[in-house]
């Protein structure tokens, strides 16, 4: 990474900055400026009422004794990407039919399959974010696209003001990179969206024409804290009067490991009295696929439950979201 010489603005001392420094600090006199001119950023939460939160959150989940280890302040980039987009589609699905006929007395059902041509077009106008780093990422990211997808809109002109106290990067990616970024996503999602309607596509071309492309910081709370010994990650959502953890990691209790492993013991059991119960109708008149099911199922579905009890009752950890990953909105 290369560095760029600046002048002060107030003392005229020369100031290194990295190339993807978005707000050079004059070492001499403390004067700021911002390195890119119409960078937008949210508004940050104040730091010490993140920091409360923060510790807040930590003891109410995973016990008053637990400390917070490690709390990065970061304000990341993001491109708020808007294109309109224009798929055309060809393809078939599937149906099964059935159809009844009768030769006397007697009737005979009989199944088949039926192709459906599925072909069409879809217009829409999309907001895709882009992540601006390209060889580093943070935990919950995918969370983090969902909160600056539903606040891109309150960006504020990016003043030093805003970034003190916080550690500001830079964004990695060029425009023409996230343009492109955004423009295969949208062609992933229209294709997906194409998949589910079909059985099989043959064609599915999408067409992009970019709208705007705004470069913009988030700011974010990524930490670490430590429980029982063991390390847990979480990252909050730092926006102004929004702050709320996105993503974490939880420590599991024994109390709940046990309980788990109660459940899992109590539907081992009821399986296996269900075979006893079951065992008399063996030997009768029902149909010998079901006598097989009746045979099978219980031990199939005792062992299916007492894997999935076991990896419950031993994992040492769980991850919660408040919210549903997403990067892009349809606008129209």
């Amino acid at each position: 990474m290369t560095e760029q010489e600046f002048r002060c603005g107030n003392c005229g001392a020369a100031v290194d900055a990295t190339a993807f420094a978005v707000v050079v600090v004059c070492s001499y006199c403390g004067w700021a400026s911002v390195v890119e001119e119409g960078l937008s950023t949210v508004v940050p939460e104040d730091l010490g009422f993140l920091r409360s939160r923060l510790e807040s959150f930590v003891r109410d989940k995973a016990g008053e004794t637990t400390s917070v280890r490690e709390a990065k302040f970061l304000m990341i980039p993001f491109w708020a990407v808007e294109l309109e987009a224009l798929t055309t589609y060809n393809g078939y699905r599937t149906e099964t039919r059935s159809k009844t006929t009768r030769v006397g007395n007697a009737s005979r059902t009989t199944t088949y399959t039926l192709y459906v041509p599925v072909k069409g077009r879809f217009e829409e106008k999309i907001l895709t974010v882009v992540y601006g780093r390209k060889f580093e990422t943070v935990f919950g990211l995918g969370t983090i696209k969902t909160a600056v997808l539903q606040k891109q809109g309150q960006a504020v002109k990016l003043q030093p003001s805003l970034t003190k106290g916080w550690e500001v990067l830079g964004s990695e990616m060029s425009r023409e990179e996230a343009v492109e970024a955004a423009e295969n996503r949208v062609a992933e999602e229209h294709r997906k969206r194409v998949e589910k309607m079909t059985t099989k596509v043959f064609d599915c071309y999408t067409e992009t024409r970019p709208v705007s492309a705004r470069l913009l910081l988030y700011p974010v709370v990524e930490a670490r804290y430590e429980s029982r010994g063991k390390s847990y990650r979480l990252c909050m959502d730092a926006a102004k009067e929004s702050a709320k953890v996105l993503k974490a990691e939880l420590p599991i209790t024994m109390g709940a490991r046990l309980l788990r492993a109660v459940a899992t013991a109590a539907v081992v059991l009821g399986l296996a009295v269900a075979a006893v119960v079951l065992q008399p109708l063996i030997g009768t008149d029902l149909p010998s696929e079901l006598q097989l099911a009746i045979v099978a199922a219980p031990p199939i579905t005792a062992a299916l439950a007492g894997v999935a009890g076991s990896i419950a009752a031993t994992a040492v950890q769980k991850i919660t979201k408040t919210v549903e990953e997403s990067d892009l909105m349809v606008m129209r």
